[in-house]
């Protein structure tokens, strides 16, 4: 039994029907995807949640297991350039795949930099894959596993207790450039100034590793093959089907509860975001995964959207565009720190019909717009009256960085903020990416995938090892079924 088909539980459906388990995924939801999932309007299709794809050997290696070519079920169109950012003073940078390219677009900021940018390919190459070898693709049942002499060395080599922002700025000297390969931390929900060194493997993997990808017809695209691959195996998704609590007696999971049933199983794999399912889908639970335990532990940050059907085309953007905050690290410092919104705040907007004229009308542009914010706290409770005056904040700043007149010409808005987060897919505090990635939330300190003092309730998913971001929730579900399979092997 599988509680919910987000990226994490659909992969591990995938994996366990696979390896010969009868499987059945329960979804409260009216479709698959969790996070990853669509809304259409009037023509206008928009991706609601990941919108960049990258690490592509981890989707051909999962639809591998299942017999399936993953490029022949989601056709990709590789980015170039990557994306565009812009910075506080209006300068702009186009990060480019191409080495060529991009060292011309970087010597135009810095003059010089090219070595400066080698050795931070070489250094970041060594982060991409120690870390994946060592941490990321490997589950650790006790301390013992992680904190081996090796790994100890490993993590000093990595400057594990290193700032991302800090570690990077060694390459570089112009700051426009230390904020240009820092920022890729809120892909994880995370500021570069607290993120450990070690996602410096996020731009790497984007620039020299693999690229930058859309599925044609959109992320969307990626859940739907995944539970169509499922289904033809003999998985069994419902969805519409909330689940409610599950069953624990006498330290082993009964089943679950939904729609006032009991559906029995002999496995049970929470996909449910993993501090929801201790505080509210389980009776009975450790003192560490108490609710005032939570309020403890940093999350990530959430994201206020929206999402934008226009009748006019934008021509300056690209598929994908950062905009980033005249004071770069007071925005993180209100967002993470005093945990308000931000005044100036950093942006994102994705444009898909450059790639893909199909998710809008003819022209027209749909602008999907993510802003980082604060998770909900007492303080920040987003009444009607925060979100009326961060919208039109919003709408100030796009049109302040290029979209004239933006306002005009929107035919379609839907607004989204850390509540829905939370109401619809029950992420605590509505932090959108879930529990932080600090240095002591990941390997070993992250909440396991199987749940301890229960002999047969599993996790995976962004709270869980190794962590949260597609290509790593799919990587959850390789580890949490080899630990099924080592527990119970078929």
């Amino acid at each position: 039994m599988i509680v919910g088909a987000g990226i994490g539980g659909l992969a591990t459906a995938m994996r366990l029907v696979a390896s010969g388990f009868a499987v059945t995924v329960l979804e409260k939801n009216a479709t698959v995807g969790g996070r990853a999932n669509v809304r259409e309007e009037k023509g206008y299709r928009f991706d609601t949640g990941p919108s960049l794809l990258l690490m592509t050997d981890v989707y051909r290696e999962l639809f591998g297991v299942c017999g399936e070519d993953f490029d022949r079920l989601v056709p990709l169109i590789k980015m170039e350039p990557n994306y565009r950012v812009q910075f506080g003073d209006g300068s702009t940078l186009e990060m480019s795949s191409d080495l060529p390219t991009m060292i011309a677009n970087l010597e135009r900021i810095e003059p010089g930099v090219a070595p400066g940018y080698f050795r931070f390919l070489e250094d970041a190459s060594h982060k991409y894959r120690l870390g994946r070898r060592q941490f990321v693709e490997k589950n650790f049942a006790r301390a013992s596993d992680f904190f081996t002499a090796e790994n100890l060395e490993l993590l000093a080599r990595l400057h594990a207790l290193k700032g991302m922002h800090a570690h990077v700025s060694q390459f570089f000297q112009d700051e426009r450039l230390r904020q240009a390969f820092s920022m890729q931390s809120m892909y994880l929900g995370i500021s570069p100034f607290a993120a450990p060194a070690v996602y410096t493997l996020l731009p790497y993997t984007e620039l020299a590793e693999d690229g930058l990808y859309y599925p044609k017809g959109g992320l969307y695209a990626l859940p739907t093959a995944m539970a169509r691959v499922a289904q033809k195996l003999g998985a069994d998704i419902q969805t519409g089907r909330a689940v409610t609590q599950i069953v624990v007696q006498g330290g082993r999971a009964r089943g679950v509860c939904a729609d006032g049933e009991m559906v029995p199983a002999d496995i049970v794999v929470s996909n449910a975001d993993l501090p929801y399912t201790y505080t509210d889908l389980l009776a009975e639970r450790p003192a560490k995964y108490e609710e005032a335990a939570w309020k403890k532990q940093p999350f990530t940050s959430s994201a206020f959207m929206l999402y934008l059907g226009t009748d006019r085309v934008y021509p300056d953007l690209r598929h994908h565009n950062f905009f980033l905050a005249r004071d770069y690290r007071r925005n993180f410092e209100e967002i993470f720190d005093a945990k308000v919104p931000p005044r100036d705040p950093s942006f994102y907007v994705n444009c898909p019909a450059r790639t893909d004229p199909s998710v809008a009308p003819p022209g027209g542009d749909n602008l999907f717009v993510l802003v980082p914010v604060p998770h909900l706290t007492e303080q920040q409770r987003w009444d009607a009256g925060q979100v009326g005056r961060f919208r039109e904040k919003v709408y100030a700043a796009l049109e302040a960085r290029g979209l004239a007149d933006l306002r005009r010409h929107v035919v379609v808005e839907q607004v989204v903020t850390p509540h829905e987060w939370r109401a619809q897919y029950n992420l605590k505090y509505g932090a959108a990416f879930g529990l932080s990635h600090g240095i002591f939330q990941v390997g070993y300190f992250r909440p396991s995938n199987k749940a301890p003092g229960v002999e047969n309730l599993y996790f995976v998913g962004a709270s869980t090892v190794p962590g949260t971001g597609v290509p790593l929730v799919c990587l959850g579900a390789r580890l949490v079924t080899e630990r099924i399979l080592a527990d119970w092997p078929t």
